[in-house]
């Protein structure tokens, strides 16, 4: 595993030295027989990179990190024995590969390593990105994803090897295997990359972009199979070399800088988004380009009934995101109530804060200077509160104030605004036709054992030029008054 820049320079050499001996290889230049010794060498020089990459990353990993390295290298392991048997038969022994052989074992175990890495790579994540989910997206994913994916490569070359039959029932069967499993490899790299949470991004995309160059020479070579054609030529087999190379470079890559945190940036969420749509677009291109040249025929019924399907997939997958993101807004609206909320209340007591209860206050005054509409004003304040914060500590002061706060509720009504100012500090304010004086008493008496103080004051005292703060002030000071002359008392300001 490299830091960054390494690792950028050591991606250029790599593909660069693949995308070489491919090039060099197809371009004839070294005529037959050099250009086809340059490619099965180049192929399994690419192979045992990735096997040595993985195998020797993995000696210095750790759990689900090495568990993917190790299955990737013996599935590379698997691949190339599979090209060395391949390059033998073809430079040694000078002569046709057959098909079925022995290198095709090689080949295709690659699948169930590579699949067992995939799983174990996708399970290796970080905590979830806060959102609405819903179990129904995963599958309506990978259904898409499989569909524009079979439908790509039954158009392409999977639907002509059918139709054909092939030379020989073994070599058919084994000419189909590589599409197929190189489809199901792809359709699992594709929903794995369409999680947010998966914490070794990079290097599932490396590994996603490996499976795309092997299945696209796979799907050249079986093509080129039902077409019976005498050769393969150098440049269908580019991806049997920048393939895994690509897997090899994934198990080099630098670790995530933070495996705990999920990305913030907008980037990932769109391509979450729009990733299981690529291959449906891919597809379909296919498809259309298919049916505008009128050069092979119409749809088959496969491809008709596979576009139907993915198509109806479509469909429930955009309804199923319209519900999510209806469920979405509410809970933005019910977060957003309770942001506001929170920001306007107090969190110990759940009533009012100073500056909800203040604004309150100023449309009252407002109110009265314009309309004349009676109010009072309470300010509560608790005797020897710190006395019992001291001696029975601060747990016991926090219930006490709950226990005042339902008290000073149950004495007014639920138009009135009753806020905890801070500390041992309350105020009522109260609208309408109210003694102020009256609810102040009652207050004293719903309290019982509790001492207070009490300041009130009424709106027949409250001049024209009186704000807001002046009123509050005033009843402040009425209830420093009341204190002053031993506690547990009411006095009007």
């Amino acid at each position: 595993m490299l830091g960054g820049p390494g690792f950028g320079g050591l991606v250029a050499v790599v593909l660069g030295a693949a995308s070489l001996a491919a090039g060099t290889a197809a371009s004839g230049v070294l005529g037959e027989t050099g250009s086809t010794a340059l490619d099965d060498l180049a192929q399994l020089a690419a192979g045992l990179f990735a096997a040595a990459s993985c195998l020797v990353t993995a000696r210095r990993a750790h759990g689900p990190d090495r568990r993917w390295r190790v299955l990737l290298g013996l599935g590379a392991l698997s691949w190339s024995a599979g090209q060395a048997a391949w390059t033998w038969q073809q430079l040694v022994l000078a002569r046709a590969v057959p098909s079925p052989t022995i290198a095709d074992a090689g080949y295709l175990g690659l699948v169930p390593f590579a699949l067992a890495a995939l799983l174990v790579l996708g399970g290796h994540r970080g905590a979830p990105p806060p959102e609405v989910r819903t179990p129904l997206v995963p599958p309506l994913d990978g259904l898409i994803v499989a569909g524009s994916l079979f439908l790509l490569t039954w158009s392409s070359s999977l639907g002509a090897l059918v139709a054909r039959g092939g030379p020989d029932p073994a070599a058919f069967l084994v000419a189909v295997a590589y599409p197929v499993t190189d489809l199901v490899l792809l359709v699992v790299v594709v929903v794995l990359a369409a999680g947010r949470d998966v914490l070794l991004r990079s290097q599932l995309r490396l590994i996603g972009l490996g499976l795309v160059g092997l299945a696209v020479s796979d799907g050249t070579f079986a093509y080129l199979v039902s077409a019976q054609a005498p050769a393969v030529p150098p440049l269908a087999n580019a991806g049997f070399t920048l393939g895994p190379a690509l897997l090899g470079l994934a198990a080099l890559a630098p670790p995530p800088a933070d495996r705990g945190e999920p990305r913030a940036s907008t980037g990932p969420r769109r391509a979450h988004l729009l990733l299981p749509y690529l291959p449906l677009l891919l597809s379909w291109a296919v498809v259309l380009h298919r049916t505008a040249s009128g050069t092979t025929g119409e749809l088959d019924g496969v491809e008709v009934a596979c576009g139907f399907t993915v198509f109806g997939a479509v469909v429930a997958r955009q309804l199923v995101a319209l519900v999510a993101n209806t469920r979405l807004a509410a809970l933005l609206r019910a977060s957003e109530r309770e942001l506001a909320h929170r920001a306007t209340h107090d969190a110990l007591t759940g009533l009012a804060g100073r500056a909800l209860f203040e604004r309150r206050l100023a449309e009252a005054v407002a109110e009265h200077h314009v309309e004349g509409t009676p109010f009072g004003v309470l300010f509560v304040d608790l005797d020897r509160f710190k006395a019992v914060n001291d001696t029975e500590g601060h747990a016991s002061g926090d219930a006490l104030l709950g226990r005042v706060a339902g008290h000073l509720r149950a004495c007014v009504r639920d138009v009135d605004v009753v806020a905890r100012l801070g500390g041992d500090e309350f105020a009522v304010l109260i609208t309408g036709a109210q003694d102020p004086e009256a609810v102040g008493r009652r207050v004293l008496a719903e309290l019982g054992g509790i001492s207070a103080s009490l300041g009130v004051v009424v709106c027949a005292d409250v001049e024209p030029e009186d704000t807001a703060q002046a009123v509050l002030h005033r009843a402040d000071q009425a209830m420093y008054r009341a204190k002053r002359r031993g506690g547990g008392g009411l006095v009007v300001g």
